[in-house]
């Protein structure tokens, strides 16, 4: 079975709960997870413009062991295509350029107004939330995706998160089919 390539809006990659889960999955080879300088960018601009506790040095670090998840996530020469793309926000055109460049077959946004399937799917792209996203991965594999997560969770340290703390962030963050699958095989995680 191929894995699933999927580009990472910059919205998604911001919250570093919905961060964590998503490239854990990744880190995991459950899919292929891509973005660009620019998507890197753009959260890392507004995580510092809106997160007075959080410094570029902690960011850079952060940006260091993403990029270093294999296979590369990095996708550049995508700027060629963004002429092409008509979408109702003009500074999301370089997402999906970028989702063309690297032949990706959806677009994991919280945006999805911005992004309208009836015009990627002339790519060949679809966008769908991240919940969406993971609630699939859920049912296609089950087991191995509740022990990523399991794995997660065990590994917060400061503070620990307890298994209703982690259900907890799931609902906090708009993840609530993944919740709501994940209720089933609680005792798992």
């Amino acid at each position: 079975m191929t894995k699933q390539r999927v580009i990472l809006d910059a919205n998604i990659l911001y919250g570093s709960f919905s961060r964590d889960l998503l490239l854990s999955l990744f880190a995991a080879g459950m899919y292929e997870a891509k973005w660009t300088e620019k998507i890197t960018q753009e959260w890392v601009g507004h995580l510092l413009e809106n997160n007075k506790n959080t410094t570029q040095e902690k960011l850079t670090r952060t940006i260091r062991l993403m990029n270093a998840i294999p296979p590369a996530a990095l996708v550049s020469h995508y700027e060629q295509f963004i002429e092409q793309v008509t979408i109702p926000d003009k500074d999301d055109r370089h997402v999906v350029a970028a989702a063309i460049a690297c032949g990706a077959q959806k677009i994991l946004t919280w945006n999805l107004g911005d992004f309208p399937n009836k015009i990627l799917k002339i790519f060949g792209v679809q966008a769908e939330s991240p919940d969406a996203f993971i609630y699939e991965l859920l049912l296609a594999s089950p087991v191995e995706v509740i022990k990523i997560f399991k794995d997660l969770r065990m590994g917060f340290k400061a503070p620990p998160v307890s298994v209703d703390g982690f259900f907890e962030r799931l609902n906090k963050n708009n993840f609530k089919l993944t919740a709501k699958f994940l209720e089933r095989y609680k005792e798992l995680l």
